[in-house]
């Protein structure tokens, strides 16, 4: 990676599209740009609806970030995947020795190769990543088996796929703002990469981000991912259930920020406490509860829950969980926390989350190409030649030009002199004659 390398990243979420500029320094990530524009209509759950709209939107964000920075262009961009469609498939692949054979890098290449070219998606899918899991060792877990005798090892993967109608509309957006993907990653690894401590991926536990269209579910254990599911639930099915009361959605979303859930209390606003209660919870409920079945399906003893994403916002969230979810540690981490150095003109208020921090740290490819600057360029300055102007003697190329032969006498100055007296001659000879004619007719009037 070069020293003057600028990153590109864009999230694509139900909610608006964001973009952001940055580079790699010594102290950290150094943010250049960022920019973001709400999504009406044009992406639903994650997914991309219709190409033009999203594609102009992505244009937007792209000049938004262009205008930031001095003679830059935007070629590529790091880009996150999430959505309704995405979700893991777990397989599996065996080998078998003969005799008790060492494990080299060679064979643990050829066995990732082979769940590559085994592997069976569902129709009308396509995998974007297969992520290693752990390793067993004639029956016994090894994280890491190079090195290691073993007469059967079994590998463990972990493959996240997504509709290949709705990657292909998300590309083809891309395309059409011709902004190349340099790659793509999935959202929900990001986000646990920047929230999770290592402790809660060791120990067990549930990242579930609620987002304006979708919940999404990633478990971890051991330090890895065991499982990725999307929920067709989020937010903003409470803001339409609170709409129904007859309010604006405007009032709608300040009432799940500013006042949420609140069991006790006086009533304030377009909506009394009751209501507003009965909606929030009815909602609430019904997200914790598939939350929790995905969580326990899953059967590997874990206990804790860490929410996060807009929907996590809702205010007094906190006592949902406890009645809902009484057997789970429950944590909210709203705003999570990272180091950002941004130039004195960049506001990333309300634009930065973890997806596009997690793409800046992953980007390893330059995605910009620096301008040279317009250089004015005076107009060439034009000689105009009579016809009768001789070109200079240097103007004229022998292969080019009929040798002139050089007059052997010059033209005597005297010749114009006399034409000039002749001229100044006929000239006062002409005057003196119209004085005369004037004098003869004034004396015949009289």
């Amino acid at each position: 990676m070069g020293k003057n390398d600028y990153i590109t990243a864009i999230e694509i979420s139900s909610s608006k599209i964001s973009g952001t500029v940055g580079v790699k320094t010594y102290e950290g990530i150094k943010i250049l740009a960022a920019a973001s524009t709400p999504v009406i209509g044009f992406i639903s759950k994650g997914v991309v609806r219709n190409v033009d709209e999203t594609s102009n939107a992505i244009n937007y964000i792209i000049n938004s970030l262009e205008s930031s920075l001095d003679n830059i262009a935007i070629k590529k961009a790091y880009v996150s995947l999430a959505g309704l469609t995405v979700h893991s498939i777990r397989s599996k692949v065996t080998r078998t020795f003969e005799n008790y054979t060492k494990i080299t890098p060679d064979i643990i290449n050829d066995m990732a190769e082979e769940n590559d070219s085994t592997f069976i998606t569902p129709e009308g899918y396509t995998r974007v990543q297969a992520i290693s899991q752990e390793y067993r060792l004639d029956g016994m877990i090894d994280k890491n088996p190079i090195g290691a005798p073993t007469r059967v090892i079994e590998g463990n993967y972990l493959n996240i796929v997504i509709k290949e109608q709705y990657l292909k509309q998300l590309n083809d957006s891309f395309e059409q703002a011709e902004i190349k993907i340099e790659d793509s990653f999935c959202a929900a690894r990001m986000d646990a990469d920047i929230i999770l401590s290592t402790d809660a991926r060791r120990n067990g536990c549930a990242l579930v981000n609620i987002g304006a269209d979708t919940t999404t579910i990633a478990i971890y254990n051991s330090d890895m991912m065991r499982k990725l599911i999307v929920l067709p639930l989020g937010s903003n099915n409470i803001t339409t259930d609170l709409c129904s009361a007859q309010i604006s959605r405007d009032e709608a979303e300040e009432i799940k920020i500013t006042r949420g859930y609140k069991p006790s209390g006086n009533d304030f606003g377009p909506l009394d406490s009751d209501t507003t209660n009965t909606i929030i919870k009815a909602r609430m409920n019904e997200i914790l509860q598939n939350v929790k079945y995905q969580v326990e399906e899953f059967n590997e003893n874990v206990n804790h829950l860490i929410f996060t994403g807009g929907g996590s916002k809702l205010k007094n969230l906190n006592l949902l969980l406890d009645e809902y979810l009484p057997n789970f540690k429950c944590e909210i981490i709203s705003e999570p926390q990272f180091t950002l150095v941004s130039s004195d003109n960049v506001n990333i208020n309300g634009i930065f989350s973890t997806a596009l921090y997690s793409l800046l740290k992953q980007g390893n490819e330059n995605c910009c190409e620096e301008l040279k600057p317009t250089v004015y360029t005076p107009p060439v300055e034009q000689v105009l030649k009579f016809e009768d102007e001789q070109p200079k003697e240097e103007e004229l190329k022998p292969e080019n030009v009929a040798e002139v032969p050089k007059p052997t006498k010059q033209p005597s100055r005297n010749g114009f002199k006399k034409v000039l007296d002749i001229f100044k001659q006929g000239t006062f000879d002409f005057l003196e004659q119209a004085t005369k004619d004037d004098g003869d007719n004034n004396d015949d009037d009289n």
